[in-house]
Formats: C-alpha cells, sequence, structure tokens
C-alpha cells in the first residue's frame, strides 16, 4: 500500500515533464485568444519579449504625454483596444518558419466587423524563444 502512494506522485511528475512545448503559432493563438477575451497587462506583457517589455515600457511617459492620460489610463486605452481589434479579425495561419531560436508566423486576416480594406489583409509576428516562445515584434496590415 505505501509502494502506490509514493508512485503515484512520481507518475504526475513523469507526465508532467513530457508535456511537448507549444509551437509558437499555438502561443500566438492562445495570446489571440485571451486578447478577445480580455486579460490584465501583466497577462499581455508575459506574451511579448525582454527586449520588446522594455520598449513599451519606455514610451509609456510619451504616450501619457500625447495622451493626456495616466500610465494606468494608457494601458486601459491599449487594453480595450487591443481587444476590439482582435475581435474583428478571424486568422488563419499561412506560413510558420522556425529558425533555432526564433520564429516568423504570417496569418491571413480577415475582418468581421465590416471595416474591410481592398488590401489583403495580414499580420506578421516576429518570436523568439525565451523559455518558451515570445513576441518580439507584431505588424498588423488594415
Amino acid at each position: 500500500m505505501m509502494k502506490s502512494i509514493f508512485l503515484l506522485p512520481i507518475s504526475v511528475l513523469v507526465l508532467i515533464g513530457c508535456t511537448t512545448p507549444k509551437s509558437p503559432s499555438e502561443v500566438y493563438d492562445e495570446y489571440n485568444a485571451k486578447v478577445q477575451q480580455g486579460m490584465s497587462y501583466q497577462e499581455d506583457k508575459a506574451y511579448y519579449t525582454q527586449r520588446k517589455q522594455a520598449d513599451v515600457e519606455s514610451k509609456f511617459p510619451q504616450y501619457m504625454q500625447q495622451m493626456k492620460l495616466s500610465r494606468d489610463e494608457v494601458i486601459a486605452s491599449y487594453l480595450s483596444f487591443s481587444k476590439a481589434a482582435a475581435k474583428c479579425k478571424a486568422l488563419t495561419l499561412v506560413s510558420q518558419v522556425i529558425e533555432g531560436d526564433t520564429a516568423v508566423l504570417e496569418y491571413a486576416q480577415k475582418d468581421l466587423c465590416g471595416n474591410a480594406s481592398e488590401a489583403n489583409e495580414k499580420q506578421r509576428i516576429s518570436m523568439i524563444n525565451e523559455g518558451g516562445w515570445k513576441i518580439d515584434e507584431l505588424q498588423i496590415s488594415l
């Protein structure tokens, strides 16, 4: 009886350790779904590389001054805009190129809110593996 008590925790640890890491597109799809649902700035920030986080943080004083808003208000505005924009786009993965610790994803996007443009809409995401895939650059054509 005592042996089975010890085997259960070990088997759980083995199963947890055997999970396959998410691909860059799986991470981005998860991120996009969470943006659509709405998430906190801390949750959002966790999907970005350290370089991109520092870049965003460095721009807050400029945005605060331009928008005449507090830091929290700028963040709320960003999260609200991102959520609304994400809800209006259906994404289809076109390509995923992984080279070592870098990846480039391309998505075709279709407008769901009646704001379709004449040009082909797309997203291009550069990602870096920093203990898991993180967004380093995001280009969205509207």
